[in-house]
């Protein structure tokens, strides 16, 4: 069955609990625990129902903006509390703690978009990175 895999930071959430419905693939600890970064395994067929789901449950923990990245080799969605954006995946090679260099992106105007939507907001450039390093190589 095909799925999406998710990257989800606790803080994100008004309540980390709803994790608990879903499949948790890896979890990174960060400052002695109190960010969690947690990798969940989302079917495909729900995927629409599991966006609306956190965008309702996204919160503005530490006075800060959080998004979510949602994605499969072909497709990546970027959650935010107000919005969402629908990119394409090809061409987008991530960099830990660096910004996106959309320029060989497919929809490299929607990229760009979004990023400038996220610097909007306050997110820090070394945030900016969205997608998890050989994305485009996991097994969903």
């Amino acid at each position: 069955m095909s799925c999406y895999h998710a990257e989800i930071i606790n803080l994100s959430l008004k309540d980390d609990n709803i994790l608990k419905q879903f499949s948790i693939l890896h979890l990174k600890k960060r400052f002695w625990g109190y960010v969690k970064i947690y990798t969940i395994s989302i079917p495909e067929k729900d995927i629409e129902e599991t966006i609306r789901m956190f965008q309702k449950s996204m919160g503005t923990k530490l006075n800060k903006e959080w998004y979510i990245t949602f994605h499969n080799a072909e497709q990546v969605i970027i959650l935010f509390r107000k919005r969402v954006f629908y990119l394409s995946g090809k061409g987008i090679v991530p960099v830990y703690q660096k910004m996106l260099d959309t320029l060989n992106a497919k929809g490299k105007e929607q990229w760009d978009e979004m990023i400038d939507y996220a610097k909007s907001l306050g997110i820090p450039h070394d945030q900016c990175d969205f997608l998890p390093v050989g994305f485009d190589k996991q097994v969903y």
